[in-house]
């Protein structure tokens, strides 16, 4: 499953803290890449390293065109700090992106399959949309799944 980002800010000791959508809270050290790859070495100018912002699509977070971090590593390698709650919109694009790729699905795939346009799709699994209970049961059915909704009790 990919993971997607929702934020990340910059900490002391050049420490990430991460938030996915799905509320996940994980930290990571970007010292763990200067091995690997030394032009990170970069980001120990504090400004620089402040300057972290999420890339389009949310996969993934950068500084410039040259230092970037993809989600997976930040997910496998970074340290689970606590889970928070989440927004309804980023939990349905977290959970919609993940059944769709589970489905081997694209966007268009899907699109074609649902005749919803790609783009509200894309604002969607973005956590930007604000899609009708008809149009979450016609995206259910193209992934071959069903349309399921409840309440929880908040505690």
């Amino acid at each position: 499953m990919a993971h997607k980002i929702f934020t990340a800010n910059a900490k002391d000791n050049l420490i990430l803290e991460v938030v996915f959508f799905d509320g996940t809270v994980r930290e990571y050290d970007v010292r763990n890449m200067f091995s690997i790859y030394p032009r990170m070495k970069a980001l120990e100018d504090q400004n620089l390293f402040s300057q972290v912002r999420v890339d389009a699509g949310n996969y993934g977070i950068s500084w410039n065109d040259e230092m970037d971090l993809d989600a997976e590593t930040i997910w496998e390698d970074g340290v689970f700090l606590r889970r928070e709650r989440t927004c309804t919109m980023l939990q349905l694009a977290a959970h919609l992106s993940a059944a769709r790729e589970k489905a081997g699905l694209t966007q268009k795939q899907l699109a074609e399959l649902t005749g919803i346009y790609q783009a509200d799709i894309s604002k969607i699994e973005r956590g930007l949309g604000n899609p009708s209970v008809s149009t979450l049961r016609r995206l259910a059915e193209g992934l071959g799944m069903e349309l399921r909704i409840d309440f929880e009790v908040v505690e």
